[in-house]
């Protein structure tokens, strides 16, 4: 019978062992023990300690000036990008603590609270970065490349404030630009569920690379997520944060340029534009409509000169606003141009919106 017994028992200890070794063991459940230890809730608490006349000593209400909000408290989602306690999330979600006067309080999957200080933002990319005070090392991400349309991709956030939610889906597009935002700056599009709270946490292909930030949702009317979550492109949000760093308040670049896209009627009349368009990538290809006069490109750019490349490199049209949104001002760039069915470089110094 005690044979039995210690068999029985031995065999359910097995049995349950098998179970939880093999739940740990598919692709999707490493990806997500890989990752989540680097993702973090934010809440932003604005507060002021100054003490007015007849009040008590304490925290009182605080509304900031200028690109702040005036919420008590902000709630969202971020993740660390390196072991010294940098940290991301999306601009709107610490909006209520941008001078200063204001805290944000981190909490990771394990229970460990931290606060965090504000190093820089830019509100007009929606991103922020933050720094952990205290401690020693932390678990971060690592970014990948943007995804191709169709791959599989991981959210993870606090939607409705249920903390580490991970959902799933695929990359519905990319280079989408929305209504909402400057016209330079690309979110992928996603089917991944999203929800208030989504705001600011990282978004990971099937590898567990962060390929985009969590931002926002179309609803069509509704409260909730129809399948069109949109994350600021990795690539994009990576040559923001690098300018965070220094702490300097982001500028945007001004080239006095109005173009459009490449059209058949315009290779029909250059053999080396239709060459050049014949091994470019689809897409590729900007034509100057305007120079705008005094401007920094006044008589550098060409009216009727065709942008090919942006040093060195192909780039699409409706990524062209975004390759130049991502330089500072006052910097050289240069534009490969099909001008008289010539091609040649052309240098811009780019001046100061």
């Amino acid at each position: 019978m005690y044979k039995k017994l210690i068999a029985y028992t031995l065999t359910l200890f097995l049995l349950c062992f098998s179970q939880t070794a093999l739940a740990h063991h598919t692709p999707t459940t490493a990806v997500i023990e890989q990752v989540m230890p680097a993702v973090v809730d934010v809440v932003a608490e604005r507060y002021d300690k100054k003490v007015k006349v007849g009040e008590k000593k304490g925290f009182v209400p605080f509304i900031p000036q200028g690109d702040g909000d005036t919420e008590s408290v902000k709630a969202g989602s971020g993740f660390v990008i390196s072991s010294d306690g940098y940290v991301v999330t999306n601009a709107h979600v610490i909006l209520n603590i941008v001078d200063k006067q204001g805290s944000a309080h981190l909490t990771f999957e394990n229970g460990e609270q931290y606060e965090a200080d504000l190093v820089n933002y830019d509100k007009e990319s929606d991103i922020a970065l933050l720094k952990i005070k205290d401690g020693d090392t932390f678990p971060f991400v690592r970014w990948g490349e943007t995804p191709e349309v169709g791959e599989d991709a991981i959210a993870i956030g606090s939607p409705m404030n249920l903390a580490f939610t991970s959902t799933f889906g695929t990359i519905s597009a990319i280079n989408r630009f929305t209504p909402s935002s400057p016209p330079y700056v690309p979110f992928i599009q996603t089917d991944v569920a999203m929800n208030p709270g989504n705001s600011g946490g990282p978004l990971f292909n099937n590898h567990g690379e962060l390929i985009g930030i969590n931002t926002m949702i179309i609803t069509g009317g509704s409260q909730g997520s129809i399948g069109l979550g949109f994350a600021i492109d990795g690539d994009y949000a990576q040559s923001i944060i690098e300018r965070l760093k220094t702490g300097e308040k982001i500028t945007r670049p001004l080239v006095g340029i109005i173009f459009r896209g490449v059209t058949k009627k315009d290779t029909e009349k250059s053999d080396m534009l239709k060459h050049q368009m014949d091994m470019a990538a689809v897409g590729v290809g900007s034509v100057i409509e305007e120079v705008i006069k005094k401007g920094p490109s006044d008589n550098i750019l060409k009216k009727g000169d065709v942008i090919i490349m942006v040093d060195g490199e192909d780039v699409k049209m409706k990524l062209l606003a975004t390759e130049i949104a991502k330089r500072k001002p006052f910097t050289d760039i240069t534009f490969t141009v099909v001008r008289d069915n010539n091609l040649m470089n052309v240098t811009v110094k780019l001046g100061k919106k």
